[in-house]
């Protein structure tokens, strides 16, 4: 290059100088160097365009799946929207487009079981006891979702005859109301000190039939009379109609429970109440419970005295 050349090139400053390294590479390297830089930036427009073409497609799924679980079926749902196009751009293959778009689960495995898929929101649990001793009677029901019964509230009787409760042990739901006639030929006095709901019917009479209880609250009430101490009587208050009684070999199921993370709890006359956790997926769940026996005590009066001579 002239000398001439240089002189003009430095009275141009930095960006002539730019110009004349540019003059200096060859014609080809630069028209190289260019179309290298034109497929860089294609390819890079191309795999934005594809990632969100991607994210578009999970959202869809994602919509019908929600779709799915409130509607209970599969009906009119359609088909699931097709991925975009996989195929590489010209050059390097890059990550986004050699990945595979995830597939979604099967929404209803229950179907391989033949149950209606309508039935997804919910599934069967399934468990067992280990009973401390001999196996006794007791109860698992789901705690934490509260579903009052529709309609006319259930009336039960439990029955004072004998100087005994009949029946002796009780579950109902909540709103259920629990009558004690007085079928005996002495005066009992039905009352519960049990916190969850306490009550006092007072001295009922041969024949006489006081007003029932009404149950608002779930859990366990002791029901005594406060003038024989042996009659006893327990009532457990469910709060929903997912409950079951254990076998005797200890197992139980309870079907229909709401899909999630939830908590039963094991129940029975003279035993602690238990309380595990279960998460339920539409392939159902399963728990484990080992039963504790309750401190047994005589019961006070409800007064919270022992019971004098009076009592026979």
């Amino acid at each position: 290059m002239p000398w001439a050349c240089l002189g003009v090139v430095s009275s141009l400053g930095f960006g002539s100088s730019v110009v004349l390294a540019a003059e200096s590479a060859s014609s080809s390297e630069l028209g190289r160097l260019q179309a290298e830089v034109s497929r860089l930036a294609q390819e890079q427009r191309e795999q934005r365009a594809l990632i969100f073409q991607l994210m578009q497609a999970d959202q869809q799924r994602y919509d019908l799946l929600l779709k799915f679980l409130q509607s209970g079926g599969v009906a009119n749902l359609g088909a699931p929207p097709a991925l975009p196009s996989m195929a590489a751009p010209s050059g390097t293959p890059s990550p986004a487009t050699a990945a595979r778009a995830p597939q979604p689960a099967p929404l209803a495995p229950a179907a391989e079981a033949g149950r209606d898929l309508s039935a997804v929101h919910a599934a069967k649990v399934t468990g067992r006891v280990h009973f401390d001793g001999a196996p006794a009677e007791a109860y698992v029901y789901l705690d934490g979702l509260k579903t009052p019964s529709k309609g006319a509230p259930q009336s039960i009787e439990i029955r004072q005859k004998d100087k005994q409760f009949q029946p002796r042990v009780s579950v109902v739901p909540l709103g259920a109301r629990v009558s004690f006639p007085n079928e005996d030929t002495v005066v009992h006095n039905v009352f519960s000190a049990s916190p969850e709901q306490p009550f006092d019917l007072g001295n009922v009479k041969m024949g006489e039939k006081p007003a029932p209880v009404v149950m608002t609250k779930p859990g366990a009430l002791e029901v005594f009379c406060n003038i024989h101490s042996r009659m006893t009587a327990d009532i457990l208050v469910v709060p929903n109609a997912h409950w079951a009684k254990v076998a005797a070999d200890g197992s139980f199921e309870i079907p229909d429970v709401p899909l999630g993370h939830r908590k039963l709890v094991l129940w029975g006359p003279g035993m602690r109440s238990v309380a595990e956790s279960v998460d339920v997926t539409p392939r159902g769940g399963t728990v484990t419970f080992s039963s504790a026996k309750a401190q047994g005590k005589p019961h006070l009066n409800k007064t919270g005295q022992a019971y004098g001579s009076y009592d026979r």
